[in-house]
């Protein structure tokens, strides 16, 4: 099974929370995971901010066996577009274009953001709320 994190369903692996089952249980079972390298920028923020001794080291290797997804023209335009239709603000709409752009077979959109995972679901696709599974 391919995987497309975005942040709030990565960070639980580097931190402990209640989410944090549940993503080292998709985050194994994936095949592929693959995401944006705004995931690396906003977990090293999220970081930051926490002060979580040690978790650097973890971002960095779990970094290693992910796919990225670069933001190109078109993937930006897609944004653009997600950002307008369902509100977004602008991190959650490039990983909402991103996410989305892998199709709807064989892919799960992992996010325990509401309004990112409620516009996946409007796009047809299968979607991974940490906080639920």
């Amino acid at each position: 099974m391919k995987v497309y994190f975005d942040t709030s369903a990565f960070v639980p692996l580097l931190t402990f929370e209640p989410a944090t089952d549940s993503s080292r249980e998709i985050w194994q079972s994936a095949e592929t995971r693959i995401a944006t390298r705004l995931l690396f920028v906003e977990s090293k923020s999220a970081l930051a901010r926490r002060r979580v001794a040690g978790a650097d080291a973890i971002l960095v290797g779990l970094w290693k066996s992910v796919y990225l997804l670069e933001l190109d023209e078109e993937l930006m335009n897609l944004a653009g577009a997600a950002a307008a239709e369902f509100k977004l603000r602008g991190f959650d709409a490039v990983h909402c274009a991103a996410g989305a752009s892998l199709g709807t077979d064989s892919v799960v959109l992992a996010s325990a953001d509401r309004r990112l995972l409620s516009a996946w679901q409007s796009l047809g696709c299968t979607t991974f709320d940490p906080n639920r599974n």
